[in-house]
């Protein structure tokens, strides 16, 4: 398997508008791509901007070249508001574990509405 890495920065004042726009056009193009295991989008805020990057799980090496071979030119998405998308990075994956309290309550924490992953 093969974990693909994508960041962007945008302005909290854009941040909807961003992230209706990666809902609406960036997951309907994994969605599609052949290959795709699965994709997530983290934020984190810092000062007045928020990151966010973009963690999508493939079958193979060639997956990600061809879906990166349909990535829509920057300008397309800063055409929209003012994000600064920055170099994809595509990695391997060599060892994963799942956690021992998956799925199990652990003490003294709340337990969080599980959501599924988009993709």
């Amino acid at each position: 398997m093969n974990v693909r890495l994508s960041s962007t920065v945008v302005a909290v004042s854009e941040l909807n508008l961003y992230t209706e726009h990666v809902q609406r056009t960036e997951i309907t193009r994994y969605e599609k791509a052949p290959g795709l295991i699965s994709v997530w989008v983290l934020q984190r805020p810092f000062v007045a901007y928020v990151e966010l990057l973009t963690i999508s799980l493939w079958e193979s090496e060639q997956a990600i070249a061809l879906f990166a071979t349909t990535e829509p030119p920057g300008d397309q998405v800063k055409s929209q508001c003012s994000a600064v998308r920055l170099d994809a990075r595509a990695y391997e994956l060599v060892l994963f574990r799942e956690g021992k309290a998956r799925g199990e309550r652990v003490e003294g924490c709340e337990a969080q509405e599980k959501q599924s992953p988009p993709g």
